[in-house]
């Protein structure tokens, strides 16, 4: 519209393919200017995504000292094989920081345990083994206990125990 009428009231000669050709300029233009834009703006959107997701895994796999050698990492919702993997690498990382020698493990704010859940719960009690880290699990309800053992998960080389009242008696604290 503004270049035809640049075309009507400029005293020049100007022809049609010459319109033809700037529109296709500033179409192109436009179309890169876009472009750019979208992609920075991705970037940035996705960036912040990703810093975002890591804050939140690594604030629902807290290890919280109660003591200079006891922790506690409280489990809550779904744990699905990405957050496992995380809570094995990040509680590792935690206990070892904080010179713990032994863990508590919360189970009471997990919804459902299946063998993939269970398995790397077994893992990280295993893996804490042999950093010197001695693990509780702890809060373990009624229908986790039942399908677990419809599953056949064997705990028995498992420390268990029902509140952490009995855990910090046990611990001395």
């Amino acid at each position: 519209m503004h270049i035809k009428r640049f075309a009507e009231t400029a005293d020049l000669d100007i022809k049609a393919g010459d319109i033809f050709h700037w529109q296709e300029v500033i179409d192109y233009t436009l179309d890169y200017v876009m472009e750019t834009f979208t992609e920075n703006f991705m970037d940035i959107l996705l960036s912040r995504l990703s810093a975002q997701s890591l804050l939140i895994k690594e604030l629902s796999t807290p290890v919280i000292p109660l003591s200079s050698e006891v922790g506690l990492l409280p489990l809550i919702g779904d744990i699905d094989t990405e957050r496992a993997k995380f809570i094995m690498e990040s509680t590792l990382q935690q206990s070892v920081k904080l010179g713990i020698t032994h863990l508590i493990i919360d189970l009471s704010g997990v919804i459902m345990v299946d063998t993939m859940v269970a398995h790397q719960i077994f893992q990280v009690i295993s893996s804490l083994k042999l950093i010197g880290v001695q693990s509780t699990l702890l809060g373990i309800r009624p229908e986790v206990a039942q399908t677990a053992i419809q599953l056949g998960i064997d705990f028995k080389d498992i420390t268990t125990e029902n509140s952490l009242e009995k855990v910090f008696r046990k611990l001395n604290l």
